[in-house]
């Protein structure tokens, strides 16, 4: 190891080159990385809803579909702005009221049932369906022409709505979080730090693997936008550890009276096994995202591993050599330790060791028992919105039309009066607001082959009828679900097995199932392999236990605060904090005590402890503020629900990982020490060193 930094300080020019070309390659590459709106996509290929988008697409392409109001306008005006919606380019067809009744006759005339859902106090309410899917440029651009056209007047929700929202705040959101999270990066590591310009080092380093690492995400097909909004952040976030062992341990050497080279090559070997292990488990924690069957957790876990190991390699390629081109500025830049000496801290803990542990239970039994009881959402709606203009244009069509939750449902085309009977019974049930199909818009006592084209296309196939289900219940609710159900149990009465269903509502069920069942695979494959590598790190059987346990608790209370707050988890965040919480912070523990071991071949195990918290608070602290930085900048400044929801458990997370690796982990090692050193190889010349000494 030493050999190989020895070289590449040797030939220090052509290092900089290096990342210099990399970093031009990933800096034309980014551009062309494709952002992924759709969460459907993530769906294992036996699901009923992935079966029903691939069918809708053959038979009748997947077009994205919103509700447009156009406020203030009589009927007459009402049908002018239909043909205008209709004029826009990517606009493939639009519902009204005029489609399923005479419009020229007294309003009064008119069901007030039917008038309500399309026409009421002087709004007009349309249903638009798109050439494109929700998710394509041609319906986002759709959009734009329908409002440049309208205008104020104009209203606009639905799933297409949604998406061209998230891709509008998305880049805005992720500059906004950056430009909160360096500046305050900055300051704690003021604080962490020796020298002025270590900061600036360490914000390179990553800034150089950050960038490398989203230029690479070009050899996947796409990335999810929740992938893409968080990476960065997270990245910066984790890594920066790395960074910090070395230099921290570049400033110990130099202290003893080692030269830079030497003490540069004395920290990198020394560090070695802490970021190793560091990022080992980290990227273990990450891949165990692989084996869900909703492979939106392969997406996330893909790509943050991915980016892990880029600033493990770039660490200890360039810091080294970063160190050495700037050893004198870092030495002229030297200022006092801002961070406390934590010396009465470690002495402290040992003292009310019993008293922490008990604390400890107390508070660790009720969040187990109650994170298992969390409620959770699983649909499309946790990736949408949580505000914004778009939130507010869906409420001002919820407040006077109610919510609107299509459901397209294929059945086969040849029994017409059992597609009757279908409508008429869901038209008629409470569950239901409305029923667009050809049977609905066109008397069904016409032969269908007698009807316009253009009245059929939308609805008829080769092989199927499509009906537009509008359910009358939204969100993840009771209510949305004995809709399903009654749908789904309607259906099956008239077609027995030969049906078809998409849609938000629908797919719940899909991934609810999905993603619970993908729960036990992520947990059992995150903890072993975290263990294994601790155990291969100090070839111990007991510290894997120990380390996990930690932080497994500091998850449980994470896990535990919004049962204790009443409120709803996006499951898909839950599965990725579990992962991750344990993946990022499991560092704290394994410096810690590599420390503790260090110690303990000189010392007996209280001051063993002592000397370890004295020697790694200062990194553990640092760490755990810039990771939980992130988390809470993700969360309070992302408007995405998802986003939002993995930012705050990540910075709670992070923060009660770091508080119970300086707390209970040291209580632990001291008062488990003999079963540690009795089951950890190496340890016999220490038990016999402290028989000789006692």
């Amino acid at each position: 190891m030493e050999k190989v930094i020895s070289l590449l300080i040797k030939q220090r020019k052509f290092v900089y080159l290096f990342f210099l070309g990399l970093m031009v390659v990933s800096l034309l590459l980014f551009p062309k990385v494709q952002i992924n709106y759709d969460l459907s996509q993530y769906l294992p290929g036996e699901s009923k809803t992935k079966e029903a988008i691939e069918t809708l697409e053959t038979e009748f392409g997947y077009p994205g579909m919103a509700d447009v109001m156009v406020s203030d306008v009589t009927i007459p005006e009402a049908v002018a702005a239909k043909e205008t919606i209709l004029g826009v380019e990517g606009v493939k067809s639009v519902i009204w009221l005029d489609d399923l009744t005479n419009i020229y006759q007294p309003l009064s005339f008119i069901s007030p049932e039917l008038r309500d859902q399309y026409y009421k106090e002087n709004n007009a309410l349309f249903q638009v369906e798109f050439s494109g899917s929700n998710y394509s440029r041609v319906t986002t651009a759709a959009l734009d022409g329908i409002e440049a056209e309208l205008g104020d007047k104009v209203s606009i929700a639905g799933a297409a709505e949604d998406t061209r929202y998230m891709q509008k705040v998305l880049a805005k959101e992720i500059f906004q979080i950056m430009i909160v999270v360096v500046p305050l990066c900055i300051i704690i590591l003021m604080f962490a730090s020796h020298s002025w310009i270590e900061p600036l080092l360490y914000l390179a380093v990553i800034g150089v693997s950050i960038l490398l690492n989203m230029g690479s995400n070009i050899i996947f097909p796409s990335i999810s936008f929740i992938t893409h909004a968080m990476a960065a952040v997270l990245q910066l976030a984790i890594s920066m550890d790395y960074s910090l062992f070395i230099c921290h341990r570049y400033t110990e050497e130099r202290k003893n009276g080692l030269e830079a080279l030497p003490a540069i090559l004395a920290a990198t070997k020394k560090s070695l096994r802490s970021i190793s292990a560091s990022s080992a488990t980290t990227i273990a924690g990450f891949l165990a995202l692989i084996f869900m069957q909703y492979t939106i957790g392969a997406d996330i876990g893909l790509v943050l591993a991915k980016g892990i190991l880029i600033s493990f390699l770039t660490v200890l390629v360039l810091m080294p050599v970063l160190l050495y081109s700037f050893r004198n500025i870092l030495e002229k830049s030297k200022h006092r330790q801002f961070l406390p000496s934590f010396k009465k801290f470690g002495p402290g803990v040992i003292k009310y060791r019993y008293l922490i542990l008990v604390l400890v239970i107390i508070v660790a039994i009720p969040s187990f028992l109650a994170q298992k009881n969390n409620t959770y959402l699983y649909g499309d709606t946790s990736g949408s919105s949580g505000a914004g203009e778009s939130v507010a244009q869906r409420q001002r069509i919820e407040e006077l039309f109610g919510t609107t939750n299509p459901v397209m449902l294929l059945v086969p085309n040849d029994n017409l009066h059992a597609e009757i009977s279908l409508c008429a019974e869901l038209q008629a049930s409470p569950y239901v607001k409305n029923v667009t199909a050809l049977v609905t818009v066109a008397d069904p006592s016409i032969p269908r082959e007698f009807l316009p084209q253009e009245a059929r296309d939308p609805f008829l196939s080769n092989n199927y009828s499509r009906i537009i289900v509008n359910l009358a219940e939204g969100g993840e609710t009771p209510e949305t679900y004995a809709a399903v159900d009654f749908l789904e149990a309607t259906t099956q009465k008239y077609y027995p097995d030969k049906w078809l269903a998409a849609g938000a509502a629908t797919s719940l069920v899909d991934i609810k199932t999905t993603v619970e069942n993908d729960n036990l695979a992520v947990s059992v494959f995150s903890l072993v392999a975290v263990g294994i590598i601790i155990l291969l790190t100090f070839r111990s059987i007991t510290l894997p236990v120990v380390l996990v346990a930690v932080i497994q608790i500091a998850i449980w209370i994470n896990m535990g605060v919004p049962y204790f707050n009443g409120s709803s988890l996006v499951f898909i965040g839950y599965l990725v904090i579990k992962s991750l919480q344990l993946g990022a912070t499991i560092d704290y523990a394994i410096l810690l005590s590599n420390r503790y071991m260090d110690f303990r071949q000189s010392h007996n195990p209280k001051e063993a402890s002592a000397l370890a918290l004295q020697a790694s608070a200062g990194s553990v602290l640092t760490s755990a503020l810039i990771l939980s930085l992130a988390g809470y900048a993700e969360g309070l400044l992302s408007t995405i629900e998802a986003i939002s929801t993995i930012g705050m458990l990540l910075g709670r997370g992070a923060a009660l990982s770091g508080i119970l690796v300086l707390t209970l982990l040291p209580v632990l090692l001291t008062i488990l020490d003999p079963i540690i050193m009795a089951t950890t190889l190496g340890t016999k010349t220490i038990r016999q060193q402290r028989k000789r000494s006692a």
